[in-house]
């Protein structure tokens, strides 16, 4: 039996013809299920109440553990092994699972296609169910998924927002679960079980039967099929999922008809506002401890790195001591996001920028655990920043918050009243997304939540609304009558009270990243090194009063702190309340009836872009959106001005660069309040190398017309007047040096990546060689480069897109500006940049050093195929992609075991293309170029050479399915992005530009498309050659591979980029070593200090037998019962020993004897010591 509740949940335009419902099966899993008949994808995601949180103490990462085994060992019904994956990559399908403190989410799309006459989403359910029935917990999967979270671990530990967040950890109590380590890598996963004599397989069993019960259990089917039959889907695979805490069988349901399906209704408020999942299964769990109270000691921890510095300010939120409810938090912090992340002028980012101290500013609240939140402040600091971090807390706690949040309240209440509308009428006009299963995971994640508090209602919005915006209240907007000034005014003091409580130094947490020398506050401080022997990097941890931390007053800014100005931004719906929710009201009225409606599929309402003008100096291009209800009210406008005189060349990067960032610091503080209502706008020097300056923006037409007016008018008064300061310019240069030593700390697969473009693309300078160039620009040469630049005749190229009611317009102030006065009488052309050709015969590589705080190596190893524009080649290269798919990641990652992150297929240059695989791995980058020779020679003896013609027409068959979807239905795919130079994201962007879904993403796609002057706008890359795939045989595919693919081919073209860890080895093991060994002894009661323990693991040189000799005689002399330490050093001396293997097992010479034993390549690999004289040899 299903029990239906009835919800109207508020929807935004953009989805107000789907159809959802929440309804709940027989074993109490509940389900979200959504109707979407335009969608020509099906999506699924199901949520378990139970994550790291319920971690055993002797088994850290069991819960991530359980995350990767448990769909890729199979089930009892369907025991093959991968067969889920397999079958999701088969039919260009993607899958994700993650694991947070506590739930665990898995989810999966697939394009709705058909498979032998059987709906490949239902095969895909079914074995997707199957796992969460009856797992087969294979000791081979398990130690393989064991390798893949030490290879994900690896990837993290160079990440610093996951150092940050293990800061945070650390910060908290160390009996509470949020204050432990949590991924798992192999260490806790092999070894600690070994130490504490745990059987793992069976651990793993206890947790899943435990755990993984469908009452804990949420659900999210999305799909174009109707809910009546989302429903039946829903009971067929997922109704006998288990209630109990253990594995009980049930009667089939796969036959129910609909005649025998039971359905029972409930309004909303009958019950499933009890249902709060999250909260009966962790409340109790915690009674009797808090993650961060006010009785632990320390208060401050710093990460001694020398990346960027961070500085993170988290003040808790502990919900049983404060009488504000639950509803009223989760407004009162969202609010506060909005206040304290605010960079308009008058704002707290704003006058830390004015000052030199900060880059950025980010807000956010972190869940800690259910009845624990953190509001975090996240600054990205200047050197400048870093030295004074008691000016910056200064500044927060004496000027900004007494000064601002509590002196003006009526000023307070009159933003309130405009961050309301604005919530709004973003969610009302929010973009359909990108992923459909994303989404669907979302969902589910938040269907844990506490539902009184959040309003099933608002499920769709995620965040509740204020009792203002319901129907029948009668309070509207601040200015509309003097009761409703009052009661906003109500709400500015319920804020004020709730930043007092919080907002203060006494419940200040500190977590930093720098150079500790440099820092005045840790100096200050009394705090001992320690190392973390999970993410392995150097702190200092201390307790500070922080009332002590003060700045002389007279030292502060005297900043005026005001509120913004949203008025010229909004549209006319968007100022009145009443407006809002009446729209609203439609809107989600529309969806309660969506299921009565006609709706086409997307792709068959998909207009095509069109030229409405073009000559020497510019052309416009635009696309309607009729049908398309995300472009409801709503235009995206991208524009780029390219120099026809001006030639390519590192110092002309440099100098668009440093423009770019001058036009950010002018124009951003006006433009942020317009982000907060949903516009977004980007600036972009040309990612090809060329002299072109490209925009894009979105959001309301008449507000987007006036942001191209404001950035216009703002680029042309900057080179004219002198509103250049030097110390402007000198932040500016800053800024962008600030970037590239970001991007240089980026982890080694990316600098890989974008390796490829330096060497490759023609005008994709070498980053010394912009640095170099960079040093060379003064202020007068910058400013005679942007005259050269904006008076020189120029070429624009314009594209809108959406609501077209002010394109004519935008068309006319654009050609007014940049392409009517600057043009000469000789006629200019644009030249567009290539991709150098890669000779045959070629098999070189690149080899750099990568961060100096990344233990990670990586690889791209690229096969030259041919000409971009040569169909035949673009579409057997695209065949070997769809080939790949199926095999690449399960070899490489999953049974070789090479690394975590292993993506390959496609790759686009911009006139060439080529097949790419990129890894990640701590293994050599010599041994990942040896692994990817051996898979290739793997696929092409044992798959296209065992392959007869039968198989690979049924081959053909699937690729050309994918390849007829089109576009808008073109999944994420295991390799990655094909184009990367499309991807790179513009150097200066609004913070929001991620919130725009899916329609962005075909706005910029189409926008790159006219950019390099290829106008294939109907397919993604390039057309494929349907009339080759006709005619194709196995034979004549055979031969590409031999001549393109094939490492045995004396013609193949290929290159790799190298990017080795500029840790030594030797450096990365005896480090690993110190922290296992050190942790081990604590597990063991036996105490010594840092300094002895680090001699004795120098002195071994990394030998178990010298190390055990070494603590034996140590522990001895220090007079510690000798039997039982011997004993407990001689169980740590087994376990130690498995580790140094683990470690040892891909030397360097180990490596090379493997090469020479195994396959070889036709053509001897070359390496290219100078990457300038290579690039000009091309």
């Amino acid at each position: 039996m299903v029990k239906n509740f009835d919800v109207a949940f508020y929807t935004p335009i953009s989805c107000s013809n789907r159809s959802s419902k929440f309804c709940q099966l027989d074993n109490g899993l509940l389900v979200l299920l959504i109707s979407d008949p335009a969608d020509t994808s099906a999506a699924c995601s199901l949520t378990v109440a139970s994550g790291s949180h319920n971690n055993p103490d002797e088994i850290p990462g069991l819960a991530h553990l359980c995350e990767h085994v448990i769909l890729s060992s199979g089930s009892r019904k369907s025991p093959q092994t991968h067969d889920y994956h397999e079958t999701i990559a088969e039919n260009g399908g993607s899958q994700n699972a993650y694991t947070t403190g506590e739930d665990t989410t898995f989810c999966f799309e697939l394009p709705g296609a058909s498979d032998l006459g059987e709906l490949v989403f239902e095969k895909a359910l079914e074995l997707f169910a199957s796992s969460f029935k009856n797992p087969v917990f294979s000791d081979s999967i398990i130690n393989k998924e064991i390798y893949a979270i030490e290879s994900e671990h690896n990837v993290n530990k160079a990440s610093t927002k996951k150092q940050l967040y293990h800061a945070m950890r650390l910060l908290a109590h160390r009996r509470h679960p949020f204050g432990r380590f949590c991924t798992g890598n192999f260490n806790t996963l092999c070894n600690f079980p070994s130490l504490h004599k745990v059987n793992l397989k069976h651990a793993l069993s206890i947790y899943f039967k435990t755990y993984y019960r469908s009452p804990n259990m949420t659900m999210c089917i999305k799909g174009s099929q109707s809910l009546n039959a989302l429903t039946k889907l829903a009971v067929k695979f997922f109704g006998d999922i288990p209630a109990e805490g253990e594995l009980i069988s049930r009667p089939s349901l796969r036959h129910l008809s609909s005649s025998k399906l039971k359905i029972t209704h409930s309004s909303e408020n009958s019950s499933l506002s009890n249902f709060k999942i999250a909260k009966l299964e962790w409340l109790p769990k915690y009674r009797n401890s808090d993650a961060f109270s006010s009785s632990l000691s320390r208060n401050i921890i710093a990460i001694n790195s020398s990346k960027n510095p961070v500085l993170r300010l988290i003040f808790p939120i502990n919900h049983k001591f404060t009488r504000l409810s639950t509803t009223s938090l989760l407004s009162l912090s969202n609010i506060w996001c909005d206040f304290f992340g605010e960079e308009s002028i008058g704002s707290l980012a704003h006058c830390l920028k004015q000052q030199e101290l900060v880059t950025g500013i980010v807000s956010s609240v972190s869940q800690f655990c259910t009845g624990e939140d953190g509001l975090t402040l996240e600054l990205s600091l200047t050197q400048n920043g870093w030295r004074n971090t008691e000016r910056i807390l200064g500044i927060l706690f004496d000027r900004y918050i007494p000064n601002f949040i509590h002196d003006q309240t009526e000023d307070i209440a009159r933003y309130l009243s405009d961050l309301n509308a604005i919530d709004l009428l973003k969610f009302l006009y929010e973009s359909t997304e990108i992923s459909p299963m994303e989404i669907c995971a979302e969902y589910s994640a938040r269907m844990l939540l506490d539902m009184d508090a959040l309003n099933p209602k608002c499920l769709l919005k995620g965040s509740p609304l204020l009792e203002c915006n319901q129907e029948n209240f009668s309070i509207g907007d601040f200015s509309e009558s003097l009761e409703s000034q009052t009661w906003w005014i109500g709400q500015a003091i319920k804020l004020q009270n709730f930043i007092s409580e919080f907002v203060n130094r006494q419940n200040l947490r500190i977590a930093m990243l720098g150079d500790r020398s440099s820092s005045s506050l840790l100096n200050s401080t009394v705090s001992f090194p320690r190392s973390d022997p999970d993410y392995e990097f150097d702190y200092f941890e201390a307790s500070i009063d922080m009332f002590s931390v003060q700045t002389a007053a007279e030292s502060l800014p005297d900043y005026e702190f005001r509120v913004p100005n949203y008025n010229a931004f909004l549209p006319s719906v968007g100022r009145k309340l009443g407006l809002i929710k009446k729209a609203l009201r439609a809107s989600s009225n529309r969806a309660q009836e969506a299921s009565l409606s006609l709706v086409a599929q997307k792709d068959l309402l998909q207009s095509s872009p069109r030229l409405t003008s073009k000559n020497q100096n510019c052309e416009l291009w635009v696309k309607e959106e009729e049908f398309d209800l995300s472009f409801r009210s709503k235009t995206m406008a991208s524009f780029e001005v390219i120099s026809k005189k001006i030639q390519g060349a590192p110092l002309h990067t440099m100098h668009l660069e440093i423009l770019s960032q001058l036009l950010a610091a002018f124009i951003s503080p006006i433009l942020y309040p317009s982000e907060k209502i949903g516009y977004t706008y980007e600036i972009s020097p040309s990612s090809k190398g060329d002299v072109r300056l490209g925009f894009t923006i979105s959001g309301f037409p008449e507000g987007v017309y006036a942001i191209i007016k404001l950035i216009t008018s703002n680029l042309k008064d900057m080179v004219a007047t002198r509103r250049i300061s030097p110390a402007m310019f000198r932040q500016a240069r800053v800024a962008v040096r600030s970037k590239y030593e970001n991007a240089a700390s980026e982890n080694c697969t990316a600098l890989a990546t974008v390796g490829l473009l330096i060497v490759l693309e023609e005008c994709m300078w070498p980053v010394e060689d912009r640095l170099d160039a960079l040093e060379e620009i003064d202020i007068e040469t910058f400013k005679s480069f942007c005259s050269s630049f904006l008076t020189m005749p120029t070429y624009l190229n314009l594209f809108v897109q959406g609501d077209l009611s002010y394109a004519d317009a935008i068309n006319d102030l654009l050609i007014s500006e940049f392409a009517a006065q600057n043009q000469s009488q000789e006629e200019a052309t644009v030249r567009e940049p290539v991709a150098h050709v890669l000779e045959p015969g070629t098999n070189v590589y690149i080899k750099r050093h990568g961060s100096r705080e990344d233990p990670n190596n990586s690889i791209v190893y690229f096969i030259q195929t041919g000409d971009r524009d040569d169909m035949r080649i673009f579409t057997l290269t695209s065949l070997t992609e769809f080939l790949m798919s199926t095999t690449l990641v399960p070899d490489l990652r999953t049974k070789k075991q090479i690394g975590y992150a292993v993506f390959g297929g496609l790759r686009l240059l911009t006139t060439t293309v080529g097949i790419h695989v990129t890894c990640m791995s701590g293994s050599p980058p010599e041994h990942l170029e040896f692994q990817i020779n051996e898979y290739l020679s793997f696929m092409e003896k044992e798959i296209i050479g065992t392959m007869s013609e039968e198989d690979f027409q049924s081959n053909l068959k699937k690729f050309k399915g994918i390849t007829q979807r089109g576009p808008a239905n073109k999944l994420q795919k295991t390799a990655g992005p094909a184009d990367v130079m499309a991807q790179i994201e513009a150097n200066v962007r609004s913070g929001n530009i991620g919130e725009q879904g899916a329609p962005m993403l075909q706005h910029k796609r189409i926008k790159h498309q006219i950019s390099s002057r290829r106008y294939n706008f109907d397919v993604e890359d390039e057309p494929i050659d349907e009339n080759l795939l006709k005619t194709l045989t196995l034979r004549q595919y055979r031969t590409f591979f031999d001549q393109h693919i094939s490492i045995y081919s004396k013609t193949r073209s290929k290159i790799s980029i190298m990017v080795e860890s500029a840790m030594s080895f030797d450096d990365i093991s005896n480090k690993r070593l110190f922290l296992q060994v050190e942790s081990y002894l604590k597990l063991k009661g036996l105490k010594i200090s840092t300094v002895d323990l680090k001699k004795i693991i120098e002195a071994s040189q990394g030998k178990p037998q010298s190390l055990l000799k070494e603590l034996l005689k140590y522990f001895a002399y220090k007079g510690d019962a000798f039997k039982i330490c011997n004993l407990a050093l001689k169980e740590i001396f087994r376990v130690i020993m498995t580790t140094v293997k683990l470690n040892s097992t891909n030397t360097p010479s180990e490596t090379t004897v493997a090469m020479n034993r195994k396959v070889a390549c036709a053509l001897p690999l070359i390496r290219i010591e100078d990457v300038n004289e290579y690039r000009l040899r091309k």
